[in-house]
């Protein structure tokens, strides 16, 4: 199998999985089936998917980001969720190999997240009918399709957005995508997403002002996003439940910024250099594992240099992308700048980075940037000769991913890695692991 093919063989087996109906419901629960099969997909691609070559100033690079995120767990008080979170993160790094092996398969790669959102939105609809056959009163938890929490929905939804606009000129799917835009605005509205809502509108703002998305397509976004406000009207004067406007209107922060108060007050001059070790934070007082805060997320974890580092990363990619589309209009290439654009500006108000469908697309999307952008890179066609330590690196992952989830808190810190939130080898009940 081709190279390219495997890739999207790889990235579709993830999400046919993680979206098979009730699949959060019936087995482990909340999304620790999702992980579970986000585990499989990222040792499957460190395995079968070519590396990128770096040359030496970016291999020196990366060795320092990673002897500095070893200091951080080295010095971590939980050592088992630190050093999970470390493995987590490197394999999630190689992962951008995977997006950059995707460029050649990039149009069946849109059509895959098309019609993924065009499943779990048309599934949403039919629960919606079972609720006004039976004449009953709906509410979004019931009506969202395939996601154990709405919020996990509308990470979707802003990871697929951009390439259902991507479909709105298209000659046979123009109808249908501008429909299923429509849908997913309403459901937005419906599931009170206000940071969605606010990451979609910042995604637009964005894509117009830098020419990633036409005239045509914008007035098609707007008129979409007007149907969509009167079918919400509709919604609400003939279910006449007050607590649906109250929902989407409501003014508190859903403790977000008491979560951040809380980490920033934790933070001492040692911690906020090193960092207090990968996926530590927890907040005892709201019992959060993660605090809805990409920033805030990283730096409580890994520390202010390894903050700074990745931000300017970020950045160097941002603008070197937005100088391509200046003298390139790649429509496949933009939908997935804006479609990274929009995941990163949810992350900072929610927890976009730890769930395992929006963190594998950031990085993928990633990967397929740079496979646009005139860097030189090229993948290294020798990449087998380092399959024992790629084997050996995948076998120490999944030790500890097994060993995590009986490591479990009883106390329902959540979520992080695993729904529940905390892991340590103190709660093992392996003998070996107590005192550790």
């Amino acid at each position: 199998m081709k190279i390219n093919n495997r890739s999207l063989v790889i990235l579709f087996s993830f999400l046919l999985l993680s979206l098979l109906p009730s699949i959060d419901y019936y087995f482990l629960g909340m999304y620790n089936e999702k992980r579970g099969f986000q585990v499989a997909t990222l040792v499957l691609s460190l395995i079968f998917i070519p590396k990128i070559k770096l040359d030496k100033r970016h291999y020196l690079f990366l060795v320092l980001v990673t002897l500095l995120a070893l200091l951080s767990v080295t010095l971590s008080e939980n050592k088992l969720q630190a050093i999970l979170n470390f493995l987590h993160i490197t394999m999630l790094v190689n992962i951008i190999n995977l997006g950059f092996t995707l460029q050649k398969n990039i149009k069946k790669t849109i059509l895959l997240l098309f019609f993924s959102n065009l499943f779990v939105v048309c599934y949403s609809l039919l629960n919606y009918s079972f609720f006004s056959l039976q004449q009953t009163q709906p509410y979004p938890d019931a009506i969202l399709y395939g996601f154990y929490n709405i919020r996990f929905f509308n990470q979707f939804q802003i990871v697929c957005i951009p390439f259902i606009v991507y479909f709105i000129q298209h000659k046979e799917l123009s109808r249908v995508a501008s429909i299923l835009l429509t849908l997913n605005i309403f459901l937005l509205l419906l599931s009170g997403a206000r940071g969605a809502i606010l990451a979609s509108l910042v995604m637009f703002a964005f894509g117009s002002y830098y020419q990633l998305i036409s005239k045509k397509q914008l007035l098609k976004i707007l008129k979409c996003s007007f149907i969509s406000l009167i079918l919400f009207s509709i919604y609400f004067l003939h279910h006449k439940d007050p607590e649906v406007i109250n929902y989407v209107v409501r003014t508190s922060s859903s403790l977000r910024v008491e979560i951040w108060g809380d980490l920033l007050s934790q933070l001492t001059l040692s911690n906020i250099f090193i960092g207090n070790g990968p996926g530590i934070y927890f907040s005892e007082e709201y019992g959060y594992s993660h605090p809805h805060n990409s920033v805030l997320q990283i730096l409580y974890n890994w520390g202010g240099i390894i903050t700074i580092l990745v931000l300017i990363l970020l950045f160097k990619l941002f603008k070197l992308s937005i100088r391509y589309t200046k003298s390139n209009n790649i429509p496949e290439f933009n939908m997935s700048f804006l479609s990274l654009q929009g995941l990163l500006t949810y992350s900072l108000v929610s927890g976009v980075i730890v769930m395992p469908i929006p963190q594998t697309f950031i990085f993928v999307l990633v990967g397929v940037l740079l496979s646009y952008l005139p860097l030189s890179l090229k993948l290294n066609s020798n990449y087998y000769k380092n399959i024992t330590i790629y084997s050996s690196l995948c076998v120490v992952y999944m030790f500890f991913v097994v060993i995590s989830y009986n490591c479990l808190d009883s106390d329902p810190y959540g979520p992080n890695f695993w729904s529940n939130g905390q892991i340590s080898f103190s709660q093992c009940n392996i003998t070996l692991f107590k005192d550790l």
